[in-house]
């Protein structure tokens, strides 16, 4: 059964999703909420606090209680094909967010060269403890603060010497990347899920902790079906809405290629 601050935050979720408080306006006094909702300051100050944990609104010390723009950037399905081209500037997170008009980056945490373990070896059909995988650790941040933290993984045969294996950001997508390396993605597999956050997550996301946050396992494939990139995101749900619009009703029996995506719009 819904707690009684639980009830009056979804009643103030929904009035500022449905624009009572547009973003970046203040929400009335914790005072003048008591007395419309005929609660203690305690209940109040639990119900706000759930929003905060939500992003819908945050707290300035002195000035009251503030809506944030709560509108999660959308990745959708069909985002390959526009960063497959070598030439392109902007990854899929980039892209998402000049779309919606929002400041987004890729940000290179580390990039290192070690032995599989057993997750990724599996992952990209290799040798546990023998064969060597390049790691590119992102993070996608969204005004400045992280909102996605991105590991993907590469065979490092198949990409030493290129700038892949290098230190320096790749500019455009790793795709891009791929492809000017000689490596054309053909198909992925995709795999969604929800955890809560582990404690370091929560402090890199600025969440509660435990709050739930989405994971997302990509299996990439090339034209002649080898393993080229196993990517591991783990997303705040509360800034990023991954979406798969425009699929048919069933899946054609082929794979289907990158390039095809496209036309799932």
């Amino acid at each position: 059964m819904p707690t009684q601050y639980g009830q009056i935050a979804a009643d103030l979720r929904r009035r500022v999703k449905q624009g009572e408080w547009p973003p970046g306006t203040a929400l009335p006094t914790q005072t003048e909420l008591c007395e419309e909702y005929g609660v203690a300051r305690a209940t109040m100050t639990a119900a706000l606090n759930q929003l905060q944990g939500e992003r819908l609104v945050t707290g300035v010390r002195g000035q009251g209680t503030f809506v944030l723009d709560w509108r999660p950037i959308r990745v959708s399905l069909p985002r390959y094909p526009a960063i497959l081209e070598p030439e392109g500037h902007a990854g899929a997170w980039e892209t998402a967010c000049q779309q919606a008009g929002a400041a987004g980056s890729m940000v290179t945490v580390e990039v290192a060269h070690e032995r599989a373990d057993v997750d990724v070896a599996e992952a990209l059909g290799l040798t546990e403890g023998t064969d060597t995988v390049i790691r590119h650790s992102r993070h996608a941040t969204l005004n400045d603060s992280t909102c996605q933290v991105h590991t993907a993984y590469y065979p490092a045969h198949l990409i030493e010497g290129t700038p892949l294996a290098g230190q320096e950001k790749v500019v455009g997508s790793l795709y891009g990347a791929m492809r000017a390396a000689g490596i054309d993605p053909a198909s992925a597999d995709e795999h969604l899920s929800a955890r809560p956050a582990t404690a370091d997550e929560a402090a890199e996301f600025t969440l509660m902790t435990g709050f739930p946050v989405l994971t997302l396992d990509r299996l990439t494939r090339d034209q002649e079906g080898r393993r080229v990139e196993w990517l591991r995101m783990v997303i705040d749900p509360t800034r990023v809405m991954v979406t798969y619009d425009g699929l048919p009703p069933t899946w054609p029996a082929r794979k289907s290629p990158l390039h095809d995506f496209a036309r799932y719009k």
